[in-house]
């Protein structure tokens, strides 16, 4: 018998499949960042103001969060492949609307916001879906270098698409081209996934005994989270220290302290936020060519203790160039090794049937104050801190040697303690128990205690019975 051209024997599997997906994956990610900087300045330039660039954001990661629950249930219940390419297909469809609209000369800023809305929803099932395919797809020994990699994806556009969207493509090729070049990328994403091999989840007795109403399944990812002190101790570090660097690294409060120390100087903030996308991608290719992080534990304490100490805190100090080049490159290389030390943690400890409901609620868990952190530091800067160290108080009197006293000088302090309150954070780690003893308290979930593969082989048996055949079951299989 003829096989197909994809037949299960020619599709590429395992790391190879991982690689053909991944490089798929980053040619339209670097070209969806393409055209999101190109359509930022659209809107800029069609509005005239920086509100609708905020209000797409909101949107996008707003409608991540809401979904993300949600898209843990599909990721567990249907296939990964299917999961995987919500993203890729919703996007695809949305760019040809968008190519269409602008075309026509139609194209208006609240169609971006609906855009926004749709693509963070398909980012929902994105990112959980390929955390959760990655411990079906390569031994376990690679996590950290698979997980290394998928950052990249996060990093590397960041970098490059700047340039190539205001430099290179917009003057070449203008909006049509770029988002044409967007459409080609996400077809050659999609075909990646349909060629490649990716494995069927494997069920446990635990992954069956979860399903159930959508109410129950909603709340398993909280409630599997909350029974494992472990897990809840790791992932309120992660919402305490995203919630102090969310307020030190937003445009709120890091953009105006480099701009009012500089003089309104925007080439420098500029420089300086592409250093921290060139560290984050070297700390993503350092952890991609390593791969051996023993006890990932360790991967995300120091990282938190590293990154707010040596990074956050010291671009407070800092009052030049130089220091915020430093703290801002030692903050963007750790941030890599935190994430993914996090989630190889999961990986390893939770059964691949029930990660995309684990990953869902993760992410709501650690990302829940991220919304708030530039509000809140906005406040804190503007009305507070800004105004309190050019006058003499308390503030000023104290923190003055530190951080100065001029323009600036507020919001230096406010990242300052920033940094200190997230050191704190990472050293808890060590502190607390459950968390410093997270490897011996939570077994991995490929480490099945005898008690429960006999409960499996029970569940086989039964299942058996109730449909009508016969089977042996050999002792200690």
């Amino acid at each position: 018998m003829t096989r197909s051209l994809f037949s299960y024997r020619r599709r590429p599997r395992g790391m190879t499949g991982f690689l053909f997906i991944w490089f798929g994956q980053m040619l339209s990610t670097t070209a969806t960042s393409i055209t999101t900087f190109a359509l930022y300045l659209w809107v800029i330039d069609k509005t005239s103001g920086g509100w609708s660039v905020g209000v797409m954001e909101f949107f996008f990661f707003s409608a991540t969060l809401l979904v993300a629950p949600i898209a843990g249930i599909m990721v567990d219940r249907y296939s990964r492949r299917a999961t995987m390419l919500v993203y890729d297909v919703a996007s695809l469809a949305i760019t040809l609307v968008i190519l269409a609209l602008y075309f026509f000369e139609a194209l208006e800023a609240w169609h971006l916001y609906i855009a926004t809305i749709v693509q963070g929803i398909g980012y929902a099932f994105q990112w959980p879906a390929y955390r959760a395919a990655i411990s079906t797809m390569i031994p376990k020994a690679r996590y950290v270098r698979a997980n290394g990699m998928m950052y990249l994806l996060d990093d590397v556009p960041d970098v490059f698409s700047p340039i190539l969207a205001g430099v290179v493509l917009g003057p070449l090729v203008g909006l049509t081209g770029i988002l044409i070049i967007n459409v080609f990328a996400f077809v050659i994403s999609i075909t990646a996934l349909l060629i490649t091999d990716i494995p069927p989840t494997p069920h446990t007795v635990e992954g069956e005994n979860s399903h159930g109403a959508f109410w129950k399944e909603l709340a398993f990812g909280f409630q599997y989270i909350l029974k494992r002190p472990s897990l809840l101790g790791l992932q309120l570090i992660h919402l305490a220290g995203n919630f102090f660097s969310g307020i030190a690294l937003s445009a709120a409060v890091f953009y105006p302290m480099i701009l009012l120390r500089t003089g309104n100087n925007t080439e420098v903030l500029g420089f300086i936020s592409s250093v921290g996308s060139l560290a984050a991608v070297i700390g993503g290719i350092v952890l991609t060519l390593w791969g051996g992080i023993k006890r990932p534990l360790h991967g995300v304490l120091w990282g938190w203790i590293i990154s707010s100490f040596l990074g956050l805190a010291l671009l407070g100090l800092g009052q030049g160039l130089l220091i915020w080049l430093v703290a801002v490159a030692i903050e963007a290389a750790c941030d890599p090794l935190t994430k993914v030390s996090d989630d190889t943690i999961l990986q390893r400890k939770v059964s691949p049937d029930l990660q995309g409901r684990v990953f869902g609620a993760q992410s709501v868990i650690a990302q829940f104050l991220i919304p708030f952190a530039p509000l809140v530091g906005g406040y804190l800067g503007d009305r507070i801190f800004e105004p309190a160290m050019q006058t003499q108080s308390a503030l000023s009197n104290f923190f003055g040697p530190l951080v100065g006293t001029g323009p600036g000088s507020g919001m230096g302090l406010l990242i300052f303690l920033c940094g200190i309150g997230a050191t704190l954070v990472g050293l808890s780690g060590y502190v607390l128990r459950p968390v410093r003893q997270l490897d011996d308290l939570l077994p991995d979930h490929d480490a099945v205690p005898a008690k429960s593969a006999s409960v499996q082989k029970q569940h086989d048996a039964d299942k058996t019975v109730k449909d009508g055949k016969k089977k042996v079951l050999t002792p200690g299989v």
